[in-house]
C-alpha cells in the first residue's frame, strides 16, 4: 500500500521555507547517497524529507513537519526512515515532528 507523505521544512523563525511529498518515480543522486550510507541501496526514490531539504537552498531548516496519510485519509505514522534520518543530521535540522496515527 502506498502512501501520501509530506515533508514541511521551517526556518528558525517558524517561516515555512519548503514543502515536497514522496515521489515513486523520480530520484535524485542525494537520495541515493544516503540510502547507500544507511545501508539500503536500492532505496532511491525521492523520500519526502530529502526532496523538501533539496528545496530549501540557502535556507537554513530549522524544524521538519513530516505528515502521512493512509488511502482513507486517516494519519498514519511518518517516523523518517534510517536514510532520511542521516539527511536530516547533515542538513542540521534541529526538531523533527511527525504524524504518529492510531
Amino acid at each position: 500500500m502506498r502512501y501520501v507523505v509530506k515533508a514541511t521544512v521551517y526556518d528558525r523563525r517558524g517561516r515555512k521555507i519548503a514543502t515536497a511529498h514522496n515521489n515513486y518515480t523520480k530520484t535524485h543522486p542525494v537520495q541515493a547517497h544516503f540510502a547507500e550510507k544507511a545501508g539500503r541501496p536500492v532505496c532511491t526514490f525521492l523520500h519526502a524529507e530529502i526532496a523538501a531539504l533539496l528545496r530549501c537552498r540557502d535556507n537554513a531548516p530549522h524544524r521538519l513537519y513530516v505528515e502521512r496519510y493512509r488511502k482513507d485519509g486517516s494519519p498514519a505514522m511518518a517516523k523518517p526512515c534510517s536514510i532520511c534520518d542521516q539527511a536530516i543530521k547533515a542538513w542540521g535540522v534541529k526538531e523533527v515532528t511527525y504524524t504518529v496515527g492510531n
